[in-house]
């Protein structure tokens, strides 16, 4: 029996703006993450909640220092609790419909993660300090893998993604795209984006 693919391979688009060129890479389809943190998510919203609602309650009722302890303790516990939720809200988010997008912005090259809602977070790094962009290679999910009795004699994908690093700053730009894909989207940084080459091997 055939097995269902949790992992699709991810592609890219190259726009040309006023500003200058812009790639854009949607997200990876990764269904049963998104399932996973939906629940979570769920369970985090009744958490803020009765934490919330248990908090204001002691504020109303605490008639000493030693009655609000517990509130001080809630109130520790609740702020952790919210930063953790909106980190995951935004991973949530960016896992639905999210995408990178790569650009320049004067001397730097910007990418963005962008999440459904447009929110987004971004991430600058200087050309004068950049190394040439690396091709990464990434192993296939098991999942995801065919049965081989029904590729012989077939190439299968090879997934791929792009090392970015300038100076002590370094990012992961694309994972998941095929191996073909990541070769283009290399040549295109280079060739665009004002990114350096590798140096050609000598003879």
């Amino acid at each position: 029996m055939a097995q269902m693919a949790i992992f699709k391979p991810r592609a890219w688009t190259l726009q040309e703006t006023a500003s200058g060129p812009r790639v854009v890479i949607p997200s990876p389809v990764l269904w049963p993450v998104s399932i996973f943190l939906g629940f979570w998510l769920f369970g985090w919203t009744s958490g803020e909640v009765a934490a919330i609602k248990a908090l204001w309650q002691l504020a109303r009722t605490a008639t000493g220092g030693l009655a609000l302890l517990p509130g001080a303790f809630l109130l520790f516990w609740l702020a952790g609790w919210t930063v953790a939720g909106f980190f995951t809200w935004g991973i949530f988010l960016f896992s639905i419909q999210g995408r990178e997008v790569v650009s320049l912005h004067g001397d730097k090259l910007r990418i963005r993660l962008e999440t459904l809602l447009g929110l987004g977070w971004n991430r600058h790094f200087a050309l004068a300090e950049m190394a040439p962009p690396r091709l990464l290679s990434m192993p296939v999910p098991e999942n995801s893998k065919p049965d081989p009795a029904q590729t012989v004699g077939m190439a299968l994908p090879k997934y791929s993604g792009i090392a970015i690093t300038s100076g002590s700053r370094k990012w992961r730009l694309g994972l998941g795209l095929e191996e073909t894909g990541a070769k283009d989207l290399l040549y295109t940084l280079t060739a665009r984006f004002g990114l350096p080459r590798a140096a050609a091997p000598q003879q």
